[in-house]
């Protein structure tokens, strides 16, 4: 809490993913359908999550970081309760929590309710029934069908941790005896929720976009500078480190009986899927390593436990302490210098716009989408990796349709155009043109009343 609460309440930078989340449920909010009128690749699940929110209590940056740390908390104390249930350890204890709350600390950006902070939530409660299965001594039951659908229905929050369906298969093959059905099982339970959700979009006519828009996002990595990347480095590194002496240590250690070393390589291959995951995040941001935590927490309380001598664990542990500490503040209100200027590049940047064109329906054309902060978005073009198949394609008659029934659906205010796409689309639209009218600052549009 003494390292949250200094930084509750706008006082963290917002980021550009962040803004995007509250407008999806903004717009969702506003009776926009999502996917067919909302083009974004944020889960359906997690844009439930924000229109909620954005029903209850509006755009609150403070609400949003709140119940972030309400879920960090529950995952740190479920986390806990799962090792010490399933007695992954030689004893129980409290350790595992301290060490989960201390590395969702590494970077300020942990503190936002994104899509894999959520995900992550059930990722855990899968963790939990496939150690259960394992711990059975009459062997698996019909249970697995829970582990794919907590998985499923993480998928439905953050797209990339699909891929802990191959955690689950192989921790099902190498450490247990399921039989085949089984297998058949756990795939069922992840298909089930991703079935259901199709289902749900094809009822109201909007399958093809909810593929084109959820799908989209997988395999394409948006890199926004190298010092996002050294920025993620370094907040990772030391866990990292300690992660693996704690792996070695355990491994060293003779009292663990077959089951907790079974646990120990389940935990392992969640590190492997881990990197998967990684590698099909949107971005490469500290946040994106919120799925390590778990691996980390699970290992460096091992690490801590099995270190000799009567002051080593607490002088290491305070060291770490610091150090977190250390980089969160740096990351954010630097305690000299400029400090890391972590997240530079994927920080909303104050923009001067003049006073009439704020809270004014906007359409932002382009990668970044800052000035939204100032007013609110229109049209379906929110993602511009998603809006450029149509707005950069203005020759082709169907984006033409799509471009002209879009606008005369959510008319924007103001166009603010980065990409110098609105040109050639107003040359293909005149019934658009004679709507709008350029301003004075280049590249911005004002509707004509």
């Amino acid at each position: 809490m003494i390292i949250k609460l200094p930084f509750l309440g706008q006082k963290l930078p917002m980021l550009l993913p962040e803004l995007e989340w509250m407008l999806v449920g903004e717009k969702i909010h506003d009776g926009q359908f999502l996917y067919k009128e909302v083009w974004t690749n944020v889960g359906p699940l997690a844009s439930f999550v924000y229109w909620a929110i954005d029903v209850s209590f509006g755009r609150s940056q403070f609400v949003y970081e709140f119940i972030a740390i309400l879920i960090t908390y529950f995952q740190a104390l479920y986390f806990t309760f799962v090792c010490n249930t399933r007695q992954t350890y030689l004893e129980k204890n409290y350790a595992p929590g301290l060490i989960y709350v201390l590395l969702m600390s590494l970077s300020f950006d942990m503190s936002k309710l994104s899509p894999i902070l959520l995900s992550t939530t059930f990722l855990l409660f899968a963790f939990n029934k496939l150690v259960k299965q394992m711990e059975r001594r009459e062997g698996v039951s019909d249970e697995v069908f829970e582990v794919g659908l907590y998985i499923g229905m993480a998928s439905l929050f953050h797209q990339p941790t699909m891929v802990f369906i191959f955690w689950s298969i192989a921790s099902l093959v190498f450490f247990t005896n399921a039989n085949i059905r089984q297998h058949f099982l756990a795939i069922l339970g992840f298909g089930l929720p991703l079935f259901l959700a199709g289902l749900y979009f094809y009822f109201y006519d909007s399958l093809d976009e909810f593929k084109y828009n959820w799908f989209n996002g997988i395999f394409k990595i948006k890199q926004y500078s190298l010092e996002d990347f050294k920025s993620a480095f370094i907040a990772i590194t030391v866990p990292s480190a300690l992660a693996v002496f704690g792996f070695l240590r355990q491994t060293q250690v003779s009292r663990y009986n077959s089951y907790q070393q079974r646990t120990q390589q389940i935990m392992l291959i969640w590190g492997i899927a881990s990197l998967l995951a990684l590698f099909l995040s949107p971005n490469v941001a500290p946040m994106q390593f919120i799925i390590f935590v778990p691996f980390f927490a699970y290992f460096i309380t091992g690490f801590f436990f099995h270190l000799k001598g009567a002051f080593l664990p607490e002088l290491l542990f305070t060291i770490l302490f610091l150090f977190i500490v250390f980089v969160q503040y740096q990351g954010v209100t630097p305690f000299f210098g400029k400090g890391f200027e972590q997240l530079a590049d994927m920080r909303v940047k104050p923009k001067e716009i003049p006073e009439r064109m704020k809270g004014q329906k906007m359409l932002v054309i382009g990668e970044r989408i800052d000035e939204y902060s100032y007013g609110e978005s229109a049209t379906c073009y929110l993602n511009w990796d998603l809006s450029k198949i149509d707005l950069e394609n203005p020759d082709n008659y169907e984006s033409i349709i799509n471009i002209f029934d879009n606008f005369k659906k959510d008319p924007p205010t103001i166009i603010i155009d980065k990409q110098n796409v609105i040109p050639k689309i107003f040359k293909r639209i005149p019934a658009l043109s004679s709507d709008y009218q350029a301003t004075k600052i280049n590249g911005i549009y004002q509707r004509k009343f």
